[in-house]
């Protein structure tokens, strides 16, 4: 059944208002700039909203999955019923195209290690070689290593069709890509650590317990965790002064948006080296200015996958209507202008008034909804059992 106009423009005002309602929280919590905010959305998450609409996108993940993503942060994003002082144009650092960016030095990173050659780590360390860096990848079995060289190719074919390095450029850097099983040998000379292995905290501390005391003393120690906050895993190290979260979206080495992410004890020095070294080589850095579970990006994602599970269960639309109203709509806007560019381009989506009336219409329920728990009951969990809200094929 069809979507009347009607219903239509109320369910994309919904969707963009539950955006902007923790893009406004996470701006009055001071966990980031608008600025900052608008760079994730931008340059990542938004992205994926150009292309398909939130029920496609993680059904990609899987609905059991999001379970474990979206439970606790359903219990921490915002339930406001008034928006205050909305924007009324772009601010000054958007304008200027400058995000949280410290004046740029030169390198002072020249050699990097990852730890964990999976889906997210050999996208991390063929992106680091492509610019130049001498890259250790490390990982429990050669197995996997030789596996992840492999990707790490077809990863600069993809660079290359996309026209950001050159056939001749394949093979010198993946020359400059060395692996290892051995993780003092794979760190021992790194000015910059990222520990890319899966989310499991206790793993994870091990990890840093042990790269803290194999890497040189001045080596930047990060994480590309989307789950668990730089103190969590810099508390295993005797330096957390210079640990960082460095949150990358898949794929690492096509999409130019992270999340620098600084802990209770990060430096700012250490901060500033991250951002300057990311835009010298492409990257969109977005600082998160401190610790919170989600961080922008996924706290975003679930505002929005909250209101669209509602939207669902009031029987407004379908899903597949829902994802169709992002990824022909608004989704369009989201990687020019951003949550708050949207708020100052002179279009009214976002305007005051409106988000008045429909801050008290969105859904603020603190438990995953039935919908979702429903699927995941039933085992239809999205691509990776072949059904969800969609019919997937091989």
């Amino acid at each position: 059944m069809p979507v009347s106009d009607e219903n239509r423009g109320r369910v994309a005002q919904r969707l963009q208002i539950a955006l902007l309602r923790e893009s406004l929280a996470l701006v009055e919590d001071g966990v980031a700039t608008e600025a900052s905010i608008d760079s994730v959305v931008r340059n990542a998450i938004g992205r994926r909203w150009a292309v398909g609409g939130p029920f496609e996108i993680w059904e990609q993940i899987g609905w059991d999955l999001v379970q474990i993503i979206a439970g606790e942060l359903f219990k921490e994003i915002s339930v406001a019923t008034a928006p205050g002082r909305i924007p009324d144009s772009k601010p000054a650092e958007h304008k200027a195209g400058l995000v949280d960016a410290p004046v740029a030095k030169e390198s002072e990173i020249k050699h990097v290690a990852v730890v964990g050659a999976g889906l997210m780590g050999h996208g991390i360390a063929l992106e680091f070689a492509a610019h130049g860096k001498h890259v250790s990848l490390h990982d429990i079995s050669e197995n996997l290593l030789g596996e992840a060289m492999v990707r790490a190719r077809t990863g600069l074919m993809a660079l290359v069709s996309s026209g950001r390095i050159s056939e001749d450029e394949i093979e010198p850097t993946l020359a400059r890509i060395s692996i290892s099983t051995d993780l003092h040998e794979s760190v021992k000379q790194a000015d910059l650590v990222i520990e890319a292995a899966s989310e499991n905290l206790q793993l994870k501390q091990q990890i840093f317990s042990a790269i803290g005391e194999s890497a040189p003393s001045h080596a930047i120690l990060a994480s590309n965790s989307s789950t668990f906050v730089p103190s969590a895993y810099g508390s295993a190290t005797d330096r957390p002064d210079r640990v960082v979260g460095i949150h990358y979206y898949n794929p690492p080495h096509l999409l130019p948006g992270i999340e620098v992410v600084r802990g209770p004890e990060t430096s700012q020095e250490v901060v500033e080296i991250v951002v300057s070294e990311y835009r010298s080589i492409g990257k969109t850095p977005a600082i998160v200015q401190r610790e919170i579970q989600g961080f922008i990006g996924n706290r975003l994602q679930v505002a929005l996958l909250r209101e669209a599970m509602a939207i669902v269960e009031d029987r407004i639309a379908t899903a597949p209507q829902v994802d169709e109203i992002v990824r022909n709509g608004f989704g369009k806007k989201l990687p020019e202008v951003g949550v708050f560019g949207l708020v100052g381009n002179g279009d009214g989506e976002l305007s005051q008034d409106s988000a008045d009336n429909i801050f008290r219409q969105l859904n603020n329920a603190r438990e995953l909804p039935r919908l979702l728990l429903d699927k995941i009951e039933s085992g239809d969990l999205g691509v990776k059992t072949g059904i969800g809200f969609y019919d997937w094929t091989p």
